[in-house]
């Protein structure tokens, strides 16, 4: 069973606070519904303001780049402690700029677990979201803390994959593409819970809900935005492939196993991921057929 642990850090009045707390619970059995994956033991949430979320948000990126680099020796020290400048510079400028158009997200911390983090500021004077697109979003950031009890180094899979590639000099296309797949899953079981609660899969507002501010609608057609919409939903178009190809097993294991991490062409054309990992698909066909049997 899970548990639930929240933090009033934005100073939120007693009914608002309740409020947050008691959708992101009602989120999480629906995550186990939809997901494919088991919940974690322990689901921490915390409420806070945008300045305590630009600072959390340096801190997170800066810890799991230092994680990242640890596990990629062919990196001298002297270029890892640059790039750590550089992402802690690049961070704080982006955040500072664009926090108004997140909706929700993990953070970790240097205690070594991850917490659902989300704006009450952001929602009320920018994205306007009912409750139901809420439980939507916290959906999406609660697989996240699923995919992670499956395998904690997805957290900084992205950038380890993005630096071996690089530094094995494959061509682009051939670049795993772990955000893809971690954030491609967090929209797929979105857009499931969605359809769930009201019958639409649909990613935002519906009809008859407020719709975000103007300044919203301005970061996010930014192109310096730093969420690429597209990207999620190429990621998303490939765990559907995968699931429709193996089920929930054959998630599993892209989600278990490094090897598995698709390449920037297999996202954009998920059979060729299908084909080269045959073995795979396999597998979990027969894990399923034994499961049934």
């Amino acid at each position: 069973m899970t548990t639930f642990a929240f933090r009033n850090d934005a100073d939120l009045g007693a009914a608002e606070y309740a409020r947050y707390c008691g959708l992101v619970e009602a989120a999480a059995p629906l995550v186990a519904d939809l997901s494919g994956l088991a919940m974690p033991d322990r689901i921490t949430a915390a409420a806070v303001t945008p300045a305590q979320f630009i600072q959390r948000q340096v801190e997170h990126s800066v810890l799991l780049n230092r994680l990242a680099l640890n596990t990629v020796s062919a990196v001298p020290a002297e270029a890892a402690t640059a790039m750590i400048d550089h992402v802690r510079t690049n961070v704080e400028t982006m955040v500072s700029r664009f926090y108004p158009t997140n909706r929700a997200a993990i953070m970790w911390r240097d205690s070594g677990h991850a917490e659902l983090t989300f704006m009450p500021e952001v929602y009320d004077q920018h994205l306007h979201p009912s409750d139901r697109q809420l439980m939507t979003v916290f959906a999406h950031e609660v697989t996240h803390l699923a995919q992670f009890a499956v395998r904690p180094e997805l957290a900084f899979a992205p950038l380890r994959c993005k630096l071996l590639d690089a530094i094995a000099g494959l061509p682009h296309e051939q670049h795993r593409n772990a955000a893809a797949l971690i954030e491609g899953h967090g929209q797929y079981v979105e857009r499931l819970v969605a359809q769930k609660l009201c019958g639409e899969p649909v990613i935002g507002a519906i009809h008859g809900e407020p719709e975000p501010s103007g300044l919203y609608r301005e970061l996010k057609a930014d192109p310096a935005a730093p969420t690429n919409q597209p990207a999620y939903n190429t990621g998303e178009r490939f765990i559907a492939a995968v699931i429709e190809a193996g089920g929930h097993p054959l998630l599993r294991l892209a989600l278990s196993r490094e090897d598995l991490v698709p390449t920037d062409a297999e996202v954009e054309e998920p059979t060729l991921w299908l084909t080269r990992h045959h073995a795979a698909v396999e597998s979990a066909d027969e894990g399923t057929s034994a499961v049934s049997a």
